[in-house]
């Protein structure tokens, strides 16, 4: 138990009367307390009043700090700090400590002579000084607070050992408790082994999968991811590879003025597909890595050049693209109500605008680096052959997959689909906060139902 108490001295009004005393006096007064400290203790000390309230079995720690190293080479501060002591439970005032601790003449002024704040000062620094060398262990606290000249006080009781705490009790019951002891560690140990084993031992509980997943993941079928091979038109007699961004199927070239020109110059392009993006393989690849851990799925990853147009009959598919990578999705993208004009800048039209809808969704460059880009994700209907198809549109993929396979991002998903009713089949614009290749945020902000009759 820690006690707390705190002191003050006599008034002006009782000490003005008192005659000066000389450093001497003051030094001598110091050794006359500790005497008086030393020839009392066990109680025998005459009791003061309830207002010095000091315990006197605290005296002998007390007479350890004053007779200290510390306050042996500083008598000014010993004598001070025994005035304060002996004067506990006093009111003592600057004029009291200035005249009866430090021996300044009777016309001492506070208000003039800052000699007792001084030493007040000095005196804490010296009894900080004291308690560094004594260590945490020493029970008796003494402070004074900044700002005044209260001696304050606490105790703590010692801590005793473990070795004190066991000596009376006899050593053949310290033997016979520590065989206990170990016996019941070993039994524990044991246990605690065995539940480690049977929890090895046990099917482990899969998590169950979020709701849009369950919707899309048809059961007994595999899943395909496709990432989209951009069209390129090679030149085989110039080495020469040209990508014109408005062209996604190899024989609409004619339709670009640059290749036109090209070929009358040069013959005919070739087809290469020479490279899947960087951005669309990252995509590709984090659901992939998703949907074998999270969703424990049969899945595999393509290219588009290398995927039949007709296999997604038999398997779940995810198409990843943009309509000049993804010119196979053509005839399914004029049938949604939301699709791409155009990219750099991004530009998404809504075909049939809603209440409070707007009409397009426009890329927004805050900087060179930052921007807010909107992106399509459509989920088809189960087709006849009970596979389903899922088509993720957008400059930045990743805006898109961080949302499906995120809880956070499934679920702001799963909200504004229950603003329309919570459709089976739908197509959703998201906005995306894009630090350049870095997605900081994702927003759904338009919702539309696809009814089951897509596939007539």
């Amino acid at each position: 138990m820690v006690h707390i108490k705190s002191w003050s001295g006599d008034s002006v009004s009782r000490l003005a009367y008192r005659h000066s005393h000389s450093r001497r006096d003051t030094v001598a007064g110091a050794a006359e307390v500790l005497q008086n400290v030393s020839s009392f203790k066990g109680g025998a000390m005459p009791a003061k009043s309830a207002a010095q309230g000091r315990p006197r079995e605290h005296d002998d720690l007390f007479r350890q700090v004053a007779e200290s190293e510390t306050f042996q080479s500083a008598p000014t501060m010993r004598a001070l700090l025994c005035y304060l002591w002996e004067h506990q439970g006093e009111e003592v005032s600057e004029y009291a400590i200035g005249t009866e601790a430090l021996g300044r003449s009777a016309d001492f002024d506070p208000k003039l002579d800052s000699t007792a704040r001084v030493h007040i000062a000095r005196l804490r620094t010296k009894l900080k000084g004291f308690y560094e060398q004594a260590g945490e262990t020493f029970p008796l606290r003494l402070t004074l607070p900044v700002g005044r000249h209260e001696l304050q006080w606490t105790y703590q009781a010692p801590q005793t050992s473990l070795v004190d705490r066991f000596n009376g009790i006899p050593r053949s019951w310290l033997w016979t408790a520590g065989g206990i002891q170990a016996a019941l560690l070993m039994a524990c140990a044991i246990l605690a082994i065995q539940n480690r084993m049977l929890r090895a031992s046990a099917p482990v509980t899969p998590a169950p999968l979020p709701r849009f997943w369950q919707s899309f993941l048809m059961p007994g079928k595999a899943t395909a991811i496709v990432v989209p091979s951009p069209t390129y038109f090679f030149w085989p007699s110039h080495q020469i590879y040209v990508r014109d961004l408005a062209i996604s199927q190899f024989g609409d070239w004619k339709q670009s003025s640059f290749l036109s020109d090209t070929a009358g110059r040069w013959g005919p392009p070739e087809l290469a597909q020479i490279y899947v993006g960087a951005m669309e393989m990252t995509a590709g690849v984090r659901l992939l890595q998703y949907l074998e851990k999270d969703a424990r799925q049969d899945v595999r990853m393509t290219e588009s050049r290398r995927f039949a147009a007709d296999s997604f009959a038999a398997q779940n598919t995810i198409f990843l693209g943009m309509p000049r990578t993804a010119g196979y999705l053509k005839d399914m993208l004029e049938k949604t109500n939301f699709y791409i004009e155009h990219v750099s800048p991004d530009l998404v039209r809504n075909r049939n605008p809603g209440p409070g809808e707007p009409a397009e969704f426009q890329e927004v460059s805050y900087s060179a680096d930052r921007r807010l880009a909107p992106a399509i994700i459509v989920l088809l209907p189960p087709r006849p052959e009970h596979t389903r198809m899922l088509l993720l549109l957008g400059r930045n993929l990743t805006s898109l997959t961080s949302m499906l396979v995120s809880l956070e991002g499934l679920r702001a998903i799963q909200d504004l689909c229950a603003k329309v009713g919570s459709p089976d089949a739908w197509e959703m614009v998201i906005q995306a906060e894009i630090y350049r290749d870095t997605v900081l945020k994702t927003t759904p902000v338009a919702c539309r139902p696809i009814p089951s009759s897509f596939w007539n």
